[in-house]
C-alpha cells in the first residue's frame, strides 16, 4: 500500500511539473527579446491549423537522439530504444518505435503509441523517461545560467496558478524525477543533465519514414529490439 501511494504521489508531482514546464516553454517561445528555443538551435514547424499548442519544435540531442516539443506534450527518442511520448495530462509514458518522419501537430498524429506492458517495455520506458528528464534538467540549468534566475521567476509569476515547483528548484525537480525513473531502467542513457543540450542546430530535416515491413517481419524486428534494449 505504501509503495502504491508513493508511486501515486510521484506521478502526481510529475504531472504538475510537466504542465508547468510546458507553460514555461510556451513563455520561452514568446519572449519579447527573442524565441528561446530558436536561440538554442531548435527548429520550428508551424501548423496550418490555428492554435497555440500546434507549433512543433525539434532538435537532435546527445547520443543521436531527437526531442520534439509541443504545447500538448513532448517526445524523446534514442536510437535502438525508440521514443517515449508524454502528454500534458497524466504523465503516462507511451512507447513508439521511431520519431515521426515529418512534423506533426496533433497528439493523435505523433505515431502508433502503446503503453509499456512487459518488463522489458517498462524498462525501456524508464530509460527514456530518465533521459528526457535529464535533458529538461539541463535545459533549466542553461536557462538560469543564460538569462538569470529572475527570468524564470517572472515566467512563473505570470501564470494564473501557484507554481508546482519554485523557479529555482525546477532543474533539481527534474533531476529528482530522473533518479526515480532509474528504478525501471536497466542502463543509463548517454550524456548527463549538464551535457550538450542539442547535438546540432537548424536546419534539422526529419528522416523520411522507413518503408513498411510485412506484419511477420515487424513482429520479429520488434522482439529483437526489446531483447537487445
Amino acid at each position: 500500500m505504501t509503495t502504491r501511494r508513493t508511486r501515486t504521489d510521484l506521478r502526481r508531482r510529475a504531472v504538475a511539473l510537466l504542465d508547468q514546464q510546458l507553460w514555461c516553454w510556451g513563455r520561452d517561445v514568446a519572449r519579447p527579446e527573442g524565441n528561446v528555443l530558436l536561440g538554442l538551435g531548435m527548429c520550428r514547424y508551424r501548423s496550418a491549423e490555428p492554435g497555440p499548442d500546434r507549433t512543433a519544435y525539434t532538435g537532435r540531442v546527445a547520443g543521436d537522439g531527437v526531442v520534439w516539443l509541443w504545447g500538448f506534450g513532448l517526445l524523446y527518442c534514442l536510437p535502438d530504444l525508440g521514443g517515449v511520448f508524454l502528454r500534458r495530462s497524466g504523465f503516462e509514458p507511451l512507447l513508439l518505435d521511431r520519431p515521426p518522419g515529418r512534423p506533426v501537430h496533433r497528439p493523435e498524429h505523433v505515431g502508433p503509441c502503446a503503453r509499456p506492458v512487459t518488463a522489458r517495455q517498462r524498462a525501456t520506458a524508464g530509460t527514456l523517461v530518465r533521459a528526457a528528464a535529464d535533458w529538461i534538467a539541463g535545459y533549466e540549468h542553461w536557462v538560469a545560467e543564460t538569462f538569470g534566475a529572475a527570468y524564470r521567476e517572472a515566467t512563473l509569476a505570470a501564470r494564473d496558478k501557484a507554481p508546482a515547483v519554485p523557479a529555482q528548484d525546477m532543474a533539481k525537480a527534474w533531476g529528482h524525477l530522473a533518479k526515480k525513473a532509474l528504478r525501471f531502467a536497466p542502463q543509463a542513457p548517454p550524456g548527463g543533465a549538464r551535457g550538450t543540450l542539442l547535438a546540432n542546430v537548424c536546419p534539422l530535416i526529419p528522416s523520411p519514414p522507413a518503408p513498411a515491413l510485412p506484419r511477420e517481419r515487424r513482429e520479429v524486428a520488434r522482439q529483437q529490439r526489446y531483447r537487445t534494449a
